[in-house]
């Protein structure tokens, strides 16, 4: 049963996202908390939702998350590869493709996979994946 209710989905989007990608891959929101330095993780980023004004019957949301998939590999020089970071993004998409929301109804999911990123320090090297997951619910 869809809510009807005006109030944002979000933290109903996030404990979705979180409960199917942290048995597998630490997944946290914005950054990592804890005493935690784990070398492949999931944050749950910029996150938006607003009300879609096509009808007038319900709430309807329009809501955004961005997943940043970070594989950290330490040393210097030429340590580590983009790989694991493809590997991990495509595992995601295969769990979170026909995602539900508990409480709402999922009217259409669609997913962008923006440009990856990757930066060296002198001690490690870091790549960046990333998923925006974009959800029509009611």
């Amino acid at each position: 049963m869809a809510q009807t209710i005006s109030t944002s989905p979000n933290k109903h989007i996030r404990k979705a996202i979180f409960g199917i990608i942290n048995p597998l891959y630490p997944c946290f929101d914005i950054q990592i908390t804890g005493n935690k330095s784990p070398q492949e993780y999931v944050l749950m980023t910029s996150q938006s939702s607003q009300i879609d004004k096509a009808t007038k019957c319900n709430y309807r949301w329009e809501c955004s998350l961005l997943l940043d998939i970070v594989t950290i590999y330490k040393g210097s020089g030429n340590t580590g590869s983009r790989l694991k970071g493809d590997d991990i993004q495509s595992a995601i998409y295969e769990l979170i493709k026909n995602i539900e929301i508990p409480n709402y109804v999922v009217i259409n999911r669609t997913f962008a996979f923006p440009d990856s990123l990757s930066l060296k320090t002198p001690t490690e090297n870091i790549f960046r994946n990333f998923i925006r997951v974009e959800l029509l619910i009611n």
